[in-house]
């Protein structure tokens, strides 16, 4: 009986793992035949910005910075009133 329990759960495995990799085989396909890329119509050849800035980031990084600190130091004591 345990055989045939483990053979069970074998069989299934299989069959779940075949399912899930099925779609992934069938949507692969070879693009190399495109010849026209429409994304980049219109568009300079040189389209890029010139000056990179990370300072977005940081000012993204500080404010959620603050808003953690806010939460770490509310009151553990307070009501759900507050």
């Amino acid at each position: 009986m345990i055989f045939t329990m483990k053979l069970r759960n074998s069989i299934a495995a299989l069959i779940v793992g075949l399912v899930l990799a099925l779609p992934g085989a069938v949507r692969a396909e070879d693009n190399s035949d495109i010849t026209h890329d429409a994304r980049t119509e219109g568009f300079t050849p040189k389209a890029q910005v010139e000056k990179n800035s990370v300072a977005l980031v940081w000012l993204l990084f500080i404010f959620l910075a603050l808003v953690s600190m806010g939460v770490l130091f509310k009151d553990a004591k307070r009501s759900h009133l507050d």
